[in-house]
């Protein structure tokens, strides 16, 4: 669930990508994607998918030029004055670090909702591979979410839905939202 939450923040959604979040979701979804997957069936089965209008909305909503309606960095919804790189950015850098990860795109903020989203999902397979690290991995998860996720994510899903014009962006922040709080 996190890993294809995080992938529809980092890719821009082309045909490739919509397939590929089809794919993953053509099983019965957890009930935090059912929305999700209905609006991703949707695009993908229409004669013409959307891809120009996505690829916009996409823009638009993440990665500018003009100001963003819903900045996906914790950094900007957790500092005063809603910069990027402050004290949010550093304290995700060092769980990361102590999770034995890092960030290989100097380009992606660690963070950005999408990379926030994929430590959760690695963190998640590593406590179900059941290995010698699978409590110390919940326990980072755990930590994780109160200490991050769960502090900026409603008011960033609050803001993508709101400035969302396609369904599919609207359902995202939804699941997005549904999907941080439902978890342990």
């Amino acid at each position: 669930m996190f890993g294809l939450l995080s992938g529809m923040y980092l890719c821009p959604p082309t045909r490739e990508a919509l397939e590929a979040w089809r794919s993953l979701l053509e099983e019965e979804a957890p009930a935090p994607l059912r929305g999700l997957r209905a609006s991703i069936l949707a695009v993908c089965g229409s004669a013409e998918p959307p891809l120009d209008d996505l690829l916009w909305e996409y823009t638009r909503l993440f990665l500018g030029p003009y100001r963003l309606p819903a900045p996906p960095w914790e950094s900007v919804y957790t500092s005063p004055k809603r910069l990027l790189m402050q004290e949010a950015y550093d304290s995700v850098l060092e769980m990361y670090r102590e999770a034995g990860l890092s960030i290989p795109d100097p380009k992606v903020h660690a963070d950005h909702i999408g990379c926030e989203l994929n430590f959760l999902a690695v963190l998640y397979e590593r406590e179900e591979s059941g290995k010698e690290n699978a409590g110390r991995a919940a326990e980072l998860a755990g930590r994780f979410l109160a200490e991050h996720l769960r502090i900026w994510v409603p008011a960033f899903s609050r803001d993508l839905e709101a400035a969302a014009k396609m369904d599919l962006y609207r359902e995202l922040a939804r699941a997005t939202r549904d999907a941080v709080g439902s978890t342990k």
